[in-house]
């Protein structure tokens, strides 16, 4: 731990999609050293019995999803699995396609969507959205509800989500400065959240207090949202519904300052923009 109550940053490194695991195996194991050795890969045929069972219904295998599968496709380290619930090894996967025609997995990727993650407990599943042309797919749920921009993205977003727990501290909130009041008309009100009504609008507005205080997003951030971490903090803002801040720090002074803005803008990006300087 350094003299500010940060620790080793994490680095997610962006390239190419062939490089994919092994930045995502290079970035976890920065904070996390055993959790490589937790990992165990999908069996090769279990893997021709999946692209099997894609090709029927004219698809092929996502390349993103095909290295995932070969570094952790029978377990991940709770990568995927730990926050959500959701069982996500190919064994699962396919057990749920490998039934009657009928079956909900299978009408769901005739339509598109390719199933792997399922809570069977709260319903909960995620797809990817398949395409002839797509090796990194967007993920989704059965609603079409946006969830992230591409696997990649998602798998780099959970990774994300295990550096945030290393920290001392956390906090989450889905406040605004406008809550408690009635709702502004937009001229009036230009630094307030709820000036949003949709998504772009309300991520065009982070977009502007990063930019005015110098925080940079990380390249896995995506349409809803926006991540940005160093070795003393980590936060991400999620714009799908609203705005909602998780903040994560190891320093205590930086925690009871940023602790009482948290979705207060742009009081939680200056003081940000000025810690450390």
């Amino acid at each position: 731990m350094d003299a500010e109550g940060g620790f080793e940053m994490a680095e997610f490194q962006e390239g190419t999609l062939d490089t994919m695991m092994e930045r995502l195996c290079s970035s976890i194991s920065g904070f996390d050293p055993e959790w490589v050795t937790r990992c165990v890969p999908a069996t090769e045929e279990q893997i021709r019995q999946l692209q099997d069972i894609l090709v029927e219904y004219n698809y092929t295998m996502p390349a993103a999803y095909l290295y995932y599968l070969k570094r952790m496709g029978q377990d991940d380290g709770d990568l995927l699995e730990k926050e959500d619930g959701c069982e996500v090894d190919i064994g699962m996967v396919l057990e749920l396609l490998s039934g009657r025609k009928d079956s909900s997995a299978r009408k769901d990727l005739k339509n598109g969507l390719f199933l792997f993650s399922d809570n069977y407990w709260t319903q909960t599943r995620l797809y990817m959205k398949l395409s002839a042309a797509d090796d990194n797919p967007m993920v989704t749920n059965i609603q079409n509800t946006y969830i992230a921009e591409s696997f990649e993205k998602y798998l780099f977003r959970k990774a994300f989500y295990m550096y945030k727990g290393e920290f001392t501290y956390r906090g989450l909130t889905s406040d605004s400065v406008c809550k408690r009041h009635k709702k502004k008309k937009i001229e009036d009100c230009r630094t307030c959240p709820y000036c949003g009504d949709t998504v772009e609008e309300r991520m065009d507005f982070i977009h502007q207090m990063a930019e005015t205080y110098g925080l940079k997003k990380a390249w896995f951030s995506d349409q809803s949202h926006f991540i940005c971490y160093n070795a003393s903090y980590a936060f991400e803002i999620n714009v799908y519904r609203g705005y909602s801040v998780d903040f994560s720090c190891n320093d205590d002074k930086l925690w009871t300052q940023v602790r009482y803005s948290l979705g207060l803008f742009p009081e939680f990006f200056a003081y940000l923009s000025s810690y450390g300087n």
